[in-house]
């Protein structure tokens, strides 16, 4: 799918329009839980289809971005579609059934790195970096250096211990 830009929207608009309830006569859509990381909404939606009182859960990311032209506007995809974003929180997956394993283990794994503590003097590999390692120079912030060059180094970057 495609972007949807609403012209004069603000983020929190966008926010607001995609986590409120809407209803008719077959069925109730409701976000049961979200949350922002960045600009990247994530939601646990649940339909409630009022024919058979039957309801399905799924998780749905919503990239957002602005744009000079339209104001702000989204992207829409379920964990099925196998989103490139992994800051789900670790709490949505035990809230719905599972769509996408792949997807789900990738979510652990990058919840993982970035709680993981690491140490002064550590040779840590980096994931989708331009560089392929750093020596730990610093916790607070997470500095390293790597060729005589100082990073400032994302945790979700963070790769297997090289060296101690």
């Amino acid at each position: 799918m495609g972007w949807l830009f609403t012209q004069g929207n603000s983020k929190a608009d966008i926010i607001r329009k995609l986590v409120s309830k809407e209803e008719n006569d077959k069925r109730r859509w409701e976000t049961i839980a979200h949350c922002v990381r960045g600009n990247v909404l994530w939601a646990v939606n649940q339909i409630t289809y009022k024919q058979d009182n039957r309801q399905e859960r799924f998780i749905v990311c919503y990239l957002l971005r602005s744009s000079k032209d339209c104001g702000w506007g989204y992207k829409d995809m379920t964990e099925s579609m196998f989103p490139y974003q992994f800051s789900c929180p670790l709490k949505y997956l035990d809230m719905v059934p599972v769509a996408n394993e792949k997807w789900r283990a990738e979510v652990r794994d990058y919840h993982q790195r970035r709680n993981r503590k690491v140490q002064i003097g550590q040779k840590v590999g980096l994931v989708n970096a331009s560089i392929p390692w750093v020596v730990i120079t610093s916790t607070k912030p997470l500095l390293g250096i790597y060729a005589g060059l100082r990073y400032r180094v994302p945790r979700r970057m963070l790769g297997d211990v090289i060296a101690a």
